[in-house]
């Protein structure tokens, strides 16, 4: 562990690689801020970027694309705990967009317990719940989301990050986790822990960004998806390949069909003159409506 100053930082090896040499991971973007430019907010789900970002790396044999020097897990609970919502508007169309993928899995399911890891306000346990679900748990690092979560779901959150040892082995019959593993220094220490806590036959549901997406690709380093936020990035190959290690089943990788206002999307694009765009696409009567489209996302579901 080093220090710069404010914070203190780890670094961060290959997840697929005996060793970071750099001949086999370049630098793919420089380290984009100072440590005294960090606060929570730029820890806070579905903002627009301040492009700030660590030094990245891609492996060339893999395609994973990672942060090699983080700061610590205490630095980053702390920004977490003090980071806050901005996404309640859209709560509507996130719950579709989540549950879609699964729906015609849950009926061949048992739903006696789920947990979903990263949960915010608990938008997705009302899901569950509400189509069948009987004990549902959370796990998120946010103190204000707990506070403002539906009075049925609020006692189960636990304030925190997942861990082993907060759950029991072989207990849940689904757990979740939705644009979170990309946010974690251990990843694979997490899917471990997952497939320790869901039962023999159970599953497990994630959904992350795509790091081989168009949007990516055409963005490059301005893409909303490379951010401090993000430690490993990953695509439709080495995330199963992850999950496998950690000893699931994959049973499906595939795109996220996602369904927003256009005034989200423009809202989140690094696009020049943003308010000229602004104004032609109210004239032209879109703003408004909503527009599904594959974004950049990918799910994956996993059995045990």
């Amino acid at each position: 562990m080093r220090s710069t100053g404010k914070y203190n930082y780890i670094r961060k090896e290959c997840l697929f690689c005996d060793s970071t040499d750099a001949a086999g991971h370049p630098v793919l973007y420089k380290k984009s801020f100072k440590d005294e430019e960090l606060d929570a907010a730029a820890f806070e789900a579905r903002k627009t970027t301040r492009h700030a970002h660590y030094e990245m790396v891609k492996c060339l044999k893999t395609g994973l694309i990672f942060s090699r020097n983080i700061l610590d897990d205490e630095s980053l609970n702390e920004l977490y705990k003090g980071s806050e919502i901005h996404f309640n508007e859209m709560l509507e169309f996130i719950k579709k967009d989540y549950w879609r993928p699964i729906a015609k899995y849950v009926n061949g399911w048992k739903t006696d317990k789920a947990l979903d890891i990263g949960c915010s306000t608990g938008f997705f346990l009302e899901v569950l719940k509400d189509n069948g679900y009987k004990e549902v748990y959370g796990c998120e690092p946010g103190e204000e989301p707990k506070a403002i979560a539906r009075s049925d779901i609020r006692d189960n959150i636990h304030t925190g990050f997942y861990k082993p040892g907060l759950y029991p082995d072989n207990y849940f019959d689904l757990i979740t986790c939705f644009q979170t593993l990309d946010h974690l220094s251990d990843p694979l220490g997490m899917v471990k822990n997952m497939y320790d806590n869901v039962k023999p036959g159970g599953h497990v549901y994630m959904i992350m960004h795509n790091s081989n997406a168009l949007q990516a690709r055409i963005f490059g380093e301005k893409s909303p998806i490379i951010d401090v936020e993000h430690i490993y990035l990953f695509n439709k190959e080495n995330l199963p390949m992850l999950c496998e290690k950690a000893g699931f089943k994959v049973v499906s990788v595939f795109d996220i069909i996602t369904a927003y206002p256009f005034s989200y999307w423009i809202r989140m694009a690094p696009l020049p003159v943003k308010k000229l765009w602004v104004s032609l696409f109210k004239v032209l009567g879109i703003y408004n409506k909503v527009l599904p489209f594959k974004a950049g996302n990918m799910g994956i579901i996993l059995e045990k």
